[in-house]
């Protein structure tokens, strides 16, 4: 038999080797957003990496410092937008007042509840220093601003539907609670991750909400009544802002103090005069 009966077979290529998993190079996070606007974005889209940005941002003094001015410049641009836009319901200079007003609530809050904010951090050992203390209750108020900015449309939507004084309050307060849930969200989110630390946020958010509130009322009128002919910065001080919520809620339906004053004059029993009759 010769060689060429046989069959022949072409040859195989050898297997290509497995790569060498352990000399693949390990993948490179994608780099923490440093300008502003991204900042903000963040702050608004994910608390948790704007969390993450603040932890890394505590290294660098001028990384924080440069956080910081954003978060200022949201307070006072988002606010300062809410706040012409409440204004408008009045129209003139009350845009303009309002719109200084509600950014200095929002700072002179934080600058009252802050130093107990650091307290009562100390009192539970929670690991926060006092800067990272700011930077957190700063991005918290910066959020809140963002939200009222957001939602300004709806507000201004409300003004141009003539509703009425007293729901234009309702409205403005409701969207008020909607930033203040939104901002609570990113203070929770970072005390959370230390024990004890939601305790402190509880505390904090009740001195925050009473102290806004207060400054709120003293820095009042923001929606100015349709019967005030001169608008002033301020109003005398008088009453409290939860008495001012309620009494604007009755009014909104109908039901005025003048007019329950006047039902509990007549359901009290007047005697009758001595020598006449009450016939």
């Amino acid at each position: 038999m010769t060689v060429e009966a046989f069959p022949t077979f072409p040859s195989v290529p050898p297997a290509a080797a497995a790569p060498d998993v352990s000399r693949v190079a390990p993948e490179t996070p994608a780099p923490k957003p440093t300008g502003a606007i991204a900042r903000l974005e963040l702050l608004l889209r994910d608390p948790s990496a704007f969390l993450d940005a603040l932890d890394a941002a505590r290294g660098s003094h001028d990384a924080l410092a440069s956080l910081l001015r954003t978060l200022v410049a949201a307070v006072v641009v988002g606010g300062g937008i809410f706040g012409a836009v409440v204004g408008a319901h009045r129209g003139g200079r009350q845009v303009v007042f309002t719109a200084v007003k509600l950014p200095l609530v929002l700072l002179m809050t934080l600058v009252v509840c802050v130093p107990a904010f650091v307290a009562l951090a100390r009192a539970a050992r929670l690991s926060l220093g006092a800067r990272s203390i700011v930077a957190l209750a700063l991005g918290s108020c910066a959020r809140f601003a963002l939200v009222l900015l957001g939602l300004a449309p709806f507000v201004w939507l409300i003004e141009g539907w003539t509703v009425g004084y007293h729901r234009v309050i309702l409205a403005v307060v409701a969207v008020c609670v909607a930033a203040g849930v939104a901002a609570g969200r990113l203070l929770f989110s970072g005390l959370s991750r230390m024990a004890g630390g939601v305790r402190v946020g509880v505390a904090f958010v009740a001195l925050f909400a009473l102290v806004g509130a207060q400054a709120s009322w003293i820095l009042r009128p923001f929606v100015v009544r349709p019967r005030t002919q001169h608008v002033p910065f301020v109003r005398a001080l008088e009453g409290d802002l939860f008495e001012a919520v309620s009494s604007s809620a009755r009014s909104s339906m109908g039901w005025y103090t003048r007019d329950l004053e006047a039902i509990e004059r007549r359901s009290v029993a007047v005697p009758c005069p001595e020598g006449s009759t009450c016939d």
